[in-house]
């Protein structure tokens, strides 16, 4: 392998060592799997064909269900807080209470999209959820062998299954060290800016001989001054929030997007009570249903979060619907029953048409929106023409005259890493930045994050 001796490849060397220290095995876990072809309730789940399953071994192939049952036992002498249980099952997977209820999602390091979108595995949970005792781990997991995207890319072979110590020290220079470096990976390397970032960086890394916690310390002080530093003058204020598009049928059967809708759900809520600040959204009523159906336990948290505004329900229609195919009657029923669904529900009626992968819009969609009481239209689909549309934020006049408001997201994507490419690129390439100072940036996984 070509040794990179230059000072952005010993930044980056630095990273992958610090990447190496984040977890410290402890124990393994052992598992057994009751496996069916279809969901089982958690009830029934001993009604699934039972074997005991090591490490390497394949449990299922694409789209069989399982459910795992962890033991183990937590160390002594070490806070429960920086321990976690570490699972891949080469698929999704949810973390279930004694009564069944959602706690948290799981996914695999590997899918069919992994080139573009990078790691998106969550194999991770904190020891706090997986014990009552603060000793005996004993845990049961929603297992479903698929990855993100319909593949099944592990061929069902449980990969991890552990006790954990958590370097939160490593954790924390490794992120700091990836937001300064994917900062200057978009400046002019000659800019006096990307120049004292190099040394900021250099001056942090120059710190690790060992890569003790004293000098992990060390090196995260020198960093301090560079990631506190105020931003120039910046004519677009971005407003991020936390989003999972959910396809509710596509590469999957129908039954998947229910449990996709429930690890995802939970995980957004675990999530929230790690971060406050933390904003999350999520459409289409059908969704909320099924979740209301299936999980009520589950549901009741989210409308707790939604009451508190910390959970932003986003659509406006029943789910997000082909607008040129279907006739306008379906439409307006798409909205009517949607709009009911919110109202009854959480109280809300809602203003923003939420349409952020559909391909392809009926120029009746304006007359339509506005008498159905909808004002407001969000999408970002258009990005994937050929002919580009030439505005992120515009009024969208229809047929009839009609006008609404659209916007678009000037990142071009429903998915983004907040890395510094995608809001330099919100910045520099908003269309419409004379007219307006504000826009809407995304992030996180679609179809299962």
């Amino acid at each position: 392998m070509f040794y990179d001796a230059s000072l952005k490849g010993c930044i980056q060397k630095a990273m992958n060592r610090l990447q190496e220290m984040f977890y410290t095995h402890i124990s393994d876990l052992s598992c057994e799997v009751y496996t069916s072809k279809e969901p089982l309730p958690f009830e029934r789940r001993f009604e699934g064909q039972r074997r005991a399953l090591k490490l390497g071994e394949s449990w299922g192939g694409l789209f069989d269900c399982g459910w795992f049952h962890f033991v183990g036992t937590l160390p002594q002498g070490l806070d429960i807080e920086n321990l976690v249980i570490r699972i891949d099952i080469a698929g999704e997977g949810m973390l279930v209470s004694d009564d069944g209820t959602p706690v948290m999602g799981l996914t695999n390091v590997h899918s069919i999209f992994d080139r573009y979108l990078g790691c998106m595995a969550k194999r991770e949970l904190p020891a706090k959820f997986c014990t009552k005792d603060g000793r005996t781990v004993d845990i049961w997991v929603d297992g479903a062998c698929n990855d993100l995207f319909g593949g099944c890319a592990d061929k069902g072979v449980m990969d991890l299954a552990e006790v954990a110590a958590v370097n939160e020290n490593a954790i924390g220079l490794y992120y700091d060290l990836d937001v300064l470096f994917s900062l200057h990976s978009v400046l002019d390397e000659r800019s006096a800016r990307a120049r004292r970032l190099l040394a900021d960086m250099k001056d942090a890394v120059y710190c690790l001989s060992h890569y003790s916690d004293e000098e992990i310390l060390a090196a995260r002080k020198r960093l301090e001054p560079a990631l506190s530093a105020k931003n120039g003058f910046a004519p677009v204020t971005l407003t991020a929030i936390g989003h999972a598009h959910l396809d509710l049928a596509w590469l999957w059967p129908e039954r998947e997007s229910i449990r996709k809708g429930a690890r995802t759900f939970a995980t957004a809520l675990r999530m929230m009570e790690r971060y406050p600040e933390y904003i999350f959204g999520a459409s289409q009523a059908q969704l909320y249903q099924w979740i209301k159906d299936y999980y009520p336990g589950l549901y009741k948290q989210v409308k707790e979060k939604v009451a508190t505004g910390v959970w932003d329900v986003q659509g406006a229609m029943w789910v997000e619907a082909d607008t040129n195919l279907a006739g306008g009657e379906a439409l307006i029923r798409q909205i009517l029953y949607g709009k009911k669904f919110f109202a009854e529900e959480f109280g809300m009626d809602i203003k923003t048409l939420w349409l952020p992968d559909v391909f392809g819009y009926t120029g009746a969609f304006p007359q339509i929106l506005a008498k159905c009481g909808i004002p407001y239209f969000f999408t970002n689909k258009l990005f994937h023409n050929k002919n580009k549309i030439p505005h992120h934020t515009f009024k969208w006049q229809g047929i009839d005259g009609t006008e609404i408001l659209a916007h678009m997201t000037p990142a071009g994507t429903y998915g983004s890493r907040l890395h510094a490419a995608d809001l330099k690129r919100s910045q520099d390439e908003y269309y419409d930045a004379d007219v307006s100072d504000e826009a809407l940036i995304l992030y996180g996984v679609s179809d299962g994050g």
